[in-house]
């Protein structure tokens, strides 16, 4: 049952995300600067449900769901991938 809940609302921390990304590109000046940090904890908490999607991905029984909990958890946990990514790519 908790698979299947995972997988269902796996695609929602992404969703979230790029409505919260279009909020803040919506703002001027030094009001995007401002509400920048609400992304952190939207990315903290999206690293330990990733995590915790590769944990019931390494417990799953059949190769069906370990592939299929994995590639949620890698959906889930996009966000906790893309914000170093992003920095990075704007420090060089």
């Amino acid at each position: 049952m908790i698979r299947r809940l995972y997988v269902l609302f796996s695609p929602t921390p992404l969703l979230l995300f790029a409505l919260l990304l279009s909020y803040i590109g919506r703002l001027e000046g030094w009001g995007a600067w401002a509400a920048g940090p609400m992304i952190l904890p939207v990315a903290f908490v999206r690293a330990i449900y990733g995590v915790y999607g590769i944990w019931l991905s390494a417990r799953a029984e059949s190769v069906r769901w370990r592939t299929l909990l994995a590639a949620s958890a890698v959906l889930a946990g996009a966000v906790a991938i893309w914000l170093p990514v992003q920095g990075l790519t704007h420090m060089f």
